[in-house]
Parts: structure tokens; sequence; C-alpha cells
């Protein structure tokens, strides 16, 4: 995705009182006026709560170009967004001062229009009159319409605020006509291939075109304009918004992007630029609402004539860079991109680590983090456990530990390569990594009963070895009651005794906890589309799959970690006479989990 381009000469801070005597339209694509009482009682509350300086609204989106088929000079603009704030802003005005400061007109009902051009002095007296909307429309028929409704009810919640308020309405209505602003940005040059209409329902499918962080370049731009003398002005707007835009398509790279973003939220926006604007300010947003934080804050320097700080966003930025690029020392990228990733921290956290520290005691607090991560602990069964520890960690009870630990030993395998090859957190990210049973833990799942056997089988030899004498004798009978039912059935589709079936669920429970199937010695890490195309298979049918789709990744839409290709082609094992193993068996596990250790043990130790 691209930055976008846009024309910021048609964005401006506009007084109400600079509306006076407008001509709006709201044409008939539009739905019609749905404001409601907790809209009205929040503007009116603002409003009477702002002190001194600018309230600034929300954008209003408009079209100057508009023509009709009347035959008038009078320049009309077309409300795209924002006409319910027009309208809101229309009654309260009628109301404060008993005349039209602007006129809208209503292509959706003609009514409408009309009622907004006439009859607001007698919808005022009806209200003062308490006369109910029952008994109103009655004597005014023609004008019973849903939109006519809203504005009755709105203009009657005004009057009642005024009315218990005791707010002075020569004051307030100086305050909003002078302190009270509005967004105003013009798409007739802006977006003028596209027709309004077009406009609008890109707006209504959420692509809107000022996003949050646009507002607030355009602030700075007019920040810009305001500070500087008109031969500097145009220079340092066009230097702003081109290293705003050098920023902004660096960030589209995902390469980078993965690398820092440590919230989904911001993942989910259409301009990237966003998450540096926070990380400078020290705010976090998590949606839409919190996102309006920033620009809350440059507004209210904006009102206030604080000149911004353009420098602060930037510095940020290259900070974030200098960690991405640093060669030198790709621990940066590799720890930075694992704390953010896993969320054992944020970057915001990380940029405030960074700070008063060299190279070499940002690296060893970096670490650090990771150290105190690993050593955290909680309560199993009454027992206070290091659920971070080889031994301790678990799929089922300790899953995002063991997916952490996985992540960190694909990380640390970069780390040591003396190539400036990075581990791929993008990928990491767009293509769902999870943690994957080497040997399948569950043979109830396989695809049929074939399977189950097979699976059953693989499992002699590391008994024998063990002289699990009496759990060979239980799998043999469970492979011979098997073997008399059709082999491509799957197990609930058997009808199994209940002995049987009791019998089968002991001996998996065995097999798993004597082999330590949910241990970290029987995990590894996997993207979901690789994930789906291995299946619920065992070992060796596992192994094959994946060296198949190893040989063309690319062609297949795949991405197999260096060090799972390592443990399927048991690379870690010790005993190389056990490559043909149908089993990844104990002896490999013991190996693949030493290996595990001797990778991460900076991470274990204290401090």
């Amino acid at each position: 995705m691209k930055a976008k381009e846009d024309n910021l000469s048609k964005i401006n801070f506009l007084a109400i009182e600079k509306i006076r005597d407008y001509h709006f339209v709201v044409e008939d694509y539009q739905r019609g006026y749905k404001w409601q009482q907790e809209q009205i009682e929040a503007l009116l509350n603002d409003i009477n709560k702002h002190k001194d300086g600018k309230y600034c609204l929300q954008p209003v989106i408009v079209n100057s170009s508009y023509k009709d088929n009347e035959s008038t000079t009078t320049i009309k603009h077309e409300l795209i967004d924002g006409q319910q704030r027009i309208t809101s802003i229309y009654l309260l005005l009628y109301y404060l001062e008993q005349e039209k400061f602007y006129t809208i007109d209503y292509k959706t009902r003609d009514s409408t229009q009309e009622f907004l051009q006439n009859k607001m002095a007698l919808l005022f007296a009806a209200i003062e009159a308490d006369i109910e909307w029952d008994a109103f429309i009655e004597t005014n028929k023609d004008f019973n319409n849903v939109d006519i409704y809203h504005i009755y009810l709105i203009s009657s919640y005004i009057a009642k605020w005024f009315s218990n308020t005791k707010s002075g309405k020569e004051e307030f209505s100086k305050k909003i006509k002078q302190q009270a602003h509005i967004i105003w940005y013009d798409v007739f040059e802006n977006e003028h291939k596209k027709s309004a209409e077009d406009i609008f329902l890109d707006l209504n499918a959420g692509k809107i075109p000022l996003t949050n962080s646009e507002l607030i370049k355009a602030l700075f731009v007019l920040d810009t304009q305001r500070h500087y003398s008109n031969e500097v002005k145009e220079l340092k707007s066009f230097e702003l918004t081109n290293e705003w835009d050098l920023i902004e398509n660096q960030l589209q790279d995902d390469n980078f992007w993965f690398f820092i973003c440590d919230h989904h939220y911001y993942d989910s926006l259409d301009t990237r630029i966003d998450f540096i604007i926070d990380l400078a300010n020290e705010i976090r947003s998590y949606n839409k609402e919190q996102g309006k934080k920033a620009y809350l804050l440059y507004e209210e320097q904006y009102s206030k004539a604080k000149q911004f700080d353009w420098n602060i966003i930037k510095q940020t930025f290259n900070k974030l860079v200098e960690w991405y690029s640093d060669n030198e020392n790709k621990e940066f990228y590799h720890y930075i991109g694992f704390l953010v990733n896993t969320g054992i921290s944020n970057l915001s956290a990380i940029l405030k680590l960074s700070k008063n520290s060299n190279k070499k005691e940002f690296k060893e607090k970096l670490i650090g983090k990771i150290q105190e991560e690993f050593k955290k602990v909680k309560k199993e069964d009454d027992k206070t456990v290091a659920y971070y520890q080889l031994d301790n960690l678990n799929y089922d009870k300790n899953r995002v530990a063991c997916q952490n630990v996985l992540l960190l030993l694909n990380v640390e395998l970069f780390n040591n390569d003396l190539s400036t090859n990075k581990f791929p957190f993008d990928l990491y990210k767009k293509e769902q990594w999870s943690v994957e049973h080497i040997n399948p833990q569950n043979p109830k799942e396989f695809e049929n009963i074939k399977a189950v056997i097979k699976w059953l089988n693989s499992f002699n030899k590391d008994l024998a070895a063990h002289k699990e004498t009496e759990l060979i004798k239980e799998i043999q009978q469970i492979v011979t009651m098997l073997s008399k039912e059709d082999k491509t059935k799957r197990i609930p589709e058997v009808k199994l005794k209940s002995d049987d079936s009791e019998l089968l669920t002991s001996v998996i429970e065995k097999i798993s906890n004597l082999m330590g199937l949910h241990d970290i010695s029987n995990l590894t890490l996997l993207d979901k589309n690789t994930n789906s195309k291995l299946g619920n298979n065992v070992f060796i049918d596992k192994r094959k799959t994946l060296l198949e789709l190893y040989s063309k990744a690319k062609e297949a839409n795949v991405f197999i970690p260096d060090c799972t290709k390592a443990v399927f082609t048991k690379n870690y094992s010790k005993n190389k006479k056990s490559i043909t193993d149908e089993v990844f068996g104990l002896q490999d596990m013991a190996d693949y989990k030493e290996h595990i250790n001797n990778q991460l043990l900076t991470f274990y130790l204290d401090k």
C-alpha cells in the first residue's frame, strides 16, 4: 500500500461564523437526518465547558463545484460528509438568533427543505408552548416525515437544555460562532476524478479520505504556514509533506512494519504513520476512539498557537530505522522484534529502555527483558511453577510460553548467522505461525484406523528399549482389535465396546506421558498453511510432506523455518542411525531439548 497523495491546500479550519450565508446541498443518495438526544447534548455540553481558544468539531467534507439544474450564480457546497453536524448547528443557531444562519437544500425530501427554510419559527413557537409532536404535525400534515420528526426532537432537546442550564443565549451564540471550528475539506481538487456519490459510498464503506493522521498532517501544514513568512512557508510545507510521505512509504514495507508494530489496531489502519505519531507523543491507542488522542493533542496546541515539534516524530522514526538497519548489531532487530511480536513488551517501553544507554547497555537491557519473562512463575496444582523452564514447558498448560521459546530459538539462529539475513517477522505474523507437535498426540483425530495402527506401532522400539512390556502388550491388544475393523473408518465411526474404548484412551495417555508428547521436546513452529498440508499424520509421513513442500516452498506458498526443517530431518539428533525411524524417538527428543537449552542458555541466566 502506498501513502495516499493529497492536496492539503483544500483543508482548512473554518470558524462557524465564516460559513454564514453558505448554501449547503444534501443530495438524495444520503440518509436523512438522524441525530439523537445524546449527540446534541454532548455538543452543547462540550461547547459550554470550553473556555478559551478554538473548539474543534469533526471534519465536514464538501464539494464546492456542485451544480444543479437551478439557474443561479450562488455557490453551493454539496455536503458529502457532515450533514448531521451542519443540520444540528443550523437548528442550534436558529434557536439562538431566530434567523437562518445558512441554508440547507435537502434533495432527499422537498418537504424537509421547505420546513428548514420557512417553518423554523413555527416549530420553536410550538416547542415553547409545550406542543407535542402528534399535535404539532396534526396541524402541519405536509411535513410528516422522519427527517422533520428528528428536527423536532433535536430542537426540543436544545430548548430544554438551555432551560435547564440557564446558559445565556447571546454568550453561547458568540462562543459557537467564534470559537467552534470545523475542519473543512473540499474534494473539488482532491478527489476530482470521483463523483460526490462515490466519495460518500467510500466513506460509508470505511474508505474515509481523511484518516486521523491526515488530519494531523493538515494541522502541521497549517501550523507551518502560520509560523513562517510567505517566502518560506511554501518551502517548509513542501519539506514537511515530503518527509511525511517518505516515512509513510517506509512503514508500508511489511518487513519493517512487522518488526515494530505492537498492536493489531495500528495494522488495521489505512495509514501507518499514526503509530509513529502515538509513539512520539507517548500515547497508546487500541481503538478508533482512543486513536483521536493524538489529533486532539495537536488541535489543542494549534488552538493555543503553540508551534508543533516535527522533529520529535522524525527522531522517533529514525531511531526505529537505525535498529532495523544496524547489521553490525542484528540483536537489536531480533530482540526488539521478538519482544514486540510476543507481546512481552511494547515499542514505547523499549524506546524508554534505550534512553541514556550506549549500544552495549541497550543490548543487555533487551536481553534482561527476555530474562525477566523467562523467570515468570504461576500456580499449577497448588505449586509455584517457573513455567518457562524447559522441563516445565507443556503444550496444554503453557502453549504461549512454548511458542515464545520456539520463536526465540528461530530468532537466535539468525543472530548467530554471519550473514545479514534477518528473521522474517512479517511472515511470522501474516502466515500465523503456531506450535505443532512433531509426533502427533491424539490418534482419535486421525483420518482412518490404518493411521491409528501405524501411530501405535511406531512407538514399539522406544517402549522396548525402556522395557515397557505391559504397555507394548496393551498396544498389541488394541492393534488386534482395530485390525478387525474397516481400515478406512475413523475412530469416532467405530462402535467400540466400553472396555476397548477405555483401554484405547488409557494407552494414548500412557504413550503421551511416557514419550512427553506435549513437552517442548516434541514441539516446533509451523505456519498455518504448512500445518494444514501436513495434516494429523505420523512423524514419518509429516517429514515426507514437509520436505516436499520445502523443495518447492514458493510454489506451495509456504515458509518452513530452518529449525523446523532441522527437527524433521533429525539434524539435532546425535544417533544418525535413527533417521529412518517412523517416530521422533525419546533420544531424538532429548537431543533436541539439549539443543534448545544450549541455544537459549543466556536467557535462563540471571541478569
